[in-house]
């Protein structure tokens, strides 16, 4: 047997004891290397998140200042300097919360190690501040505002024209103040006409090219007289008249020709003007037309519904203005799949 042979031999008859104690070494090298990886990590986080909450607070500080200075006719002066203060350092609650979360990493890294170096920022994190000053807008895009459009805060252009057109006129038009409410009228003129009206309610058009014309176009409904005219003083003009169109269904169903309140709504054909034109329109309106329509409907609905006078009096028709081969859809079929939707929902109410 030649010495390799024998010195393999040997090796293979010691115990296993000493190979398990080397694993369990190794083992424990390991575990030690992963927390201590784990705990580098967690403190370099904290300490980005230290930096970048620093230069946060400092651009808030500038622009306060640059406000202050350079754009005093936006506040009153009594509440100008709190006003300014509560504007560029407010935060939303999810950066509250990730502050907060953060916060207690670091006391919690700080109590492991008992050493607050490791977490706090060193110079070259700081001197990457300006970093964040020219890259915090980075994130923005078309989308951003689509997102901004989409939100509750009212500030939005659908949001103002919903409530302008509400406030404006329906809320003015549709409500009873003396048995002139949208239902009397309407009654009134059923008794007056001897007609019916296939919905007892007037309907808006809101088509998603937000363009309705003069006389609505459609081979199934013809003009009628309107309903009478209320008057109502409004911002300093007596008797501010408000009228609201009638349209006669030239197809009989059951044997009635059907009569409808019916107008389209009058701030989309503005919007839709408004981007045609080249005083008044922008890149963003054009792009974000569909976004603004949707949103103008969403939050007139929201508003005829929460109001108890004009809850049940308008119905708001949304529609394609072309058909999948692209041709114009005919807004009386539209209007006639609506009555017998409407009636068949007050049926089984």
């Amino acid at each position: 047997m030649d010495l390799a042979t024998l010195t393999k031999s040997r090796i293979m008859a010691i115990p296993g004891e000493p190979e398990d104690g080397q694993l369990k070494i190794v083992g424990e090298r390991r575990k030690c290397d992963f927390r201590k990886m784990i705990g580098d990590y967690t403190d370099t986080v904290v300490r980005i998140v230290i930096t970048i909450s620093l230069a946060d607070l400092l651009q808030r500080i500038f622009l306060s200042a640059y406000e202050y200075i350079w754009n005093p006719r936006f506040y009153l002066p009594e509440e100008r300097f709190w006003t300014i203060l509560r504007r560029t350092h407010g935060y939303s609650n999810k950066h509250v919360f990730l502050m907060l979360a953060f916060g207690c990493l670091g006391l919690v890294r700080f109590g492991v190690t008992g050493n607050l170096k490791p977490i706090l920022p060193s110079a070259m994190y700081l001197a990457c501040m300006p970093l964040y000053w020219l890259f915090n807008d980075l994130g923005q895009s078309t989308l951003t505002y689509a997102n901004w459009l989409r939100d509750t805060h009212g500030l939005d252009y659908a949001s103002g024209m919903a409530s302008s057109y509400f406030h404006g006129y329906l809320n003015l038009a549709l409500p009873d103040r003396s048995d002139d409410g949208l239902k009397h009228r309407m009654r009134r003129y059923e008794d007056s006409h001897n007609v019916t009206f296939g919905v007892d309610r007037l309907i808006v058009l809101i088509p998603d090219e937000m363009w309705v014309g003069g006389r609505i176009n459609s081979d199934l409904l013809e003009p009628a007289e309107p309903l009478e005219t209320i008057n109502i003083n409004r911002a300093g003009v007596r008797g501010r008249p408000y009228k609201i169109a009638v349209y006669r269904l030239n197809r009989k169903i059951n044997g009635t020709n059907y009569y409808f309140a019916l107008e389209g709504a009058t701030p989309m054909l503005s919007f839709f003007e408004s981007i045609q034109s080249n005083l008044s329109a922008t890149w963003y309106m054009r792009e974000l037309k569909r976004e603004i329509w949707l949103k103008f409907v969403a939050h007139l609905k929201s508003l005829l519904t929460t109001w108890p006078e004009t809850r049940g009096k308008v119905e708001l028709l949304m529609y394609n203005s072309l058909d999948e081969n692209g041709h114009a859809i005919d807004v009386g079929e539209l209007v006639i799949a609506q009555m017998k939707k409407w009636n068949k929902t007050k049926k089984l109410q």
